[in-house]
């Protein structure tokens, strides 16, 4: 009898663990505009079904979201759909290329965020169907920060999961300022005096507009919509059980971290697919290689100038290059380039010789495949390719 106590007392405590480790159901609000970042949690969604959770994402009605077995969502009626929301950004960077100060771009994305944040926290009807959901978890990318007041209003425990460098004191790690670049500071962990002066005040004027611009707009959506107490949005973002960044150590400056930050960078790479036997015949074609010039979804048009310059500057190489273009055809566009709206972008970095964007997300995928890249830096993420 003896013998059979351990045995009894394993398989008791094997069910008892069984009983513990169901999976959960996960809540994610993607940003309303941004359909990269809306991939990357379709990825995540793929890899937290495949250990038997559930994820349901949060979108505006009209926003265009591939059916998925490893996900399923919740609409609203929003602001953007799909198209609209596209509409909206694209003008902003064309008043970005047309020399617009990016800031006030950025606070006029912001503005249309907190609106339609207002508008779905204020949609009861939404509010009920989500708690009657009964999440376990809200999982939070801070691009939209609607997911904090939803974690506040709901109650819900959350994770932040930044798709970006986003890398602020706000999290609560140390940030020595000697030689911590601030986000779009342009600086090195190298710095002299005057370097170490610029890079302080940048740091302190981001300090500033988070906490006295960006975050007392979405206090105030929840001082209207809930009832009882509440936290502030500085208190909700601290206090998050798990920081997961879309980057990693090996491209990061030195700096402190905390443990609940984890760096993963690079979730989106994987093999590459073949290519249609159109392309593939023509990349095979090319002797001398071939360059991918892609700049994410989020810039679809570049200024005139800038885009003459660009295809001169590409049709001089040797390698056939592969644009993801759109709009009316650059009068210097050489004759070894190729544009098309929709590239498989992945595959195609599986055998190219070069990769140019702006993203740098893509960094990545070249380290999977071990292809050079060049980036061009521009409007709120300059200094990301440093």
């Amino acid at each position: 009898m003896k013998l059979l106590i351990v045995p009894l007392f394993l398989l008791l405590l094997s069910v008892v663990s069984l009983k513990f480790s169901a999976g959960a159901k996960i809540m994610v609000i993607p940003p309303i505009m941004f359909e990269s970042h809306l991939q990357i949690f379709r990825t995540l969604a793929k890899a937290l079904h495949s250990r038997g959770h559930e994820v349901v994402l949060v979108v505006s009605e009209g926003r265009e979201i591939e059916q998925s077995p490893y996900y399923r969502s919740q609409v609203y009626p929003g602001m953007f759909t799909s198209q609209t929301a596209d509409d909206f950004l694209q003008e902003r960077m064309r008043n970005i290329f047309s020399g617009r100060l990016t800031s006030l771009e950025l606070f006029g994305i912001l503005e249309s965020y907190t609106a339609n944040c207002d508008r779905m926290v204020g949609n009861r009807e939404l509010e009920n169907r989500l708690r009657e959901e009964k999440f376990d978890l809200l999982l939070v990318d801070p691009n939209e920060m609607c997911g904090y007041v939803y974690a506040e209003i709901l109650g819900l425990k959350h994770v932040t999961f930044s798709t970006g460098l986003w890398f602020p004191a706000e999290l609560g790690a140390p940030a020595p300022i000697s030689y911590v670049p601030e986000f779009n500071s342009l600086m090195t962990d190298r710095m002299n005096l005057l370097e170490r002066a610029w890079n302080a005040l940048i740091y302190i004027v981001s300090r500033v507009g988070t906490r006295w611009a960006i975050l007392p707009k979405y206090d105030a959506i929840v001082q209207k919509r809930k009832v009882g107490p509440s936290r502030s949005m500085m208190e909700v973002v601290q206090g998050s059980s798990m920081f997961l960044l879309c980057t990693d150590v090996a491209l990061e400056f030195p700096r402190p971290s905390l443990p609940a930050i984890v760096f993963v960078g690079g979730i989106l790479t994987k093999q590459a697919d073949p290519l249609s036997e159109v392309l593939s015949a023509w990349v095979q074609d090319a002797t001398d290689g071939v360059v991918v010039v892609s700049f994410g979804a989020g810039v679809k048009y570049l200024s005139e100038d800038l885009t003459t310059k660009l295809a001169a500057a590409l049709g001089r190489l040797r390698q056939r290059v592969i644009w993801r273009y759109f709009g009316k055809k650059p009068h210097s566009l050489g004759s070894n380039t190729k544009l098309m709206e929709w590239i498989p972008q992945n595959d195609l970095l599986g055998m190219c010789e070069q990769f140019c964007g702006n993203s740098p997300q893509y960094i990545y995928n070249q380290f999977h495949y071990l292809n050079p890249g060049s980036g061009l830096p521009f409007q709120d993420v300059k200094d990301q390719w440093y």
